[in-house]
């Protein structure tokens, strides 16, 4: 634990100071000189930061199995189904990486001429396996969203 804290540490003073040479004018940085443990410190202090300040991104998908923690961040989601034509398919969150419970399955397809896509609102904790038999976005909810 202590050395997750100073890789982390490490990897913030770091990123501090690579952030103050930068030009305010561009938002690029060289993280080539991290290691791999730096870098999934440093990923996981900065989706920290999207959710506690509300920034909510899409990532768009294909169908296939993904778990929270490794594959995807943990958090709050809007699983939108991207499926085209007649296309359909299962979204389904299992705990414990797929072996465990299955907290949330759902039939979803393409929407139909004129309707909106498929959206299922999910909570991911650490180690829930995420699968889709469908392409689909995956957007951090970071607070209740009124539509």
């Amino acid at each position: 634990m202590k050395k997750m804290v100073a890789i982390a540490m490490t990897g913030l003073i770091v990123l501090l100071t690579a952030f103050s040479a930068v030009q305010a004018d561009t938002v690029r940085m060289d993280v080539s000189g991290f290691s791999d443990d730096e870098l999934v410190v440093l990923l996981e202090l900065v989706q920290d930061e999207l959710v506690k300040r509300g920034i909510e991104k899409t990532a768009t998908l294909p169908k296939g199995a993904y778990t929270a923690g490794i594959d995807i961040p943990a958090g709050k989601y809007i699983y939108t189904c991207l499926a085209k034509g007649s296309d359909w398919g299962n979204v389904t969150v299992y705990s414990e990486g797929g072996k465990g419970k299955q907290l949330l399955w759902e039939i979803v397809s393409a929407p139909k001429e004129g309707e909106e896509p498929e959206t299922v609102f999910m909570n991911l904790n650490e180690g829930d396996q995420l699968k889709s038999g469908v392409p689909f976005s995956l957007t951090i909810q970071t607070v209740v969203k009124f539509r």
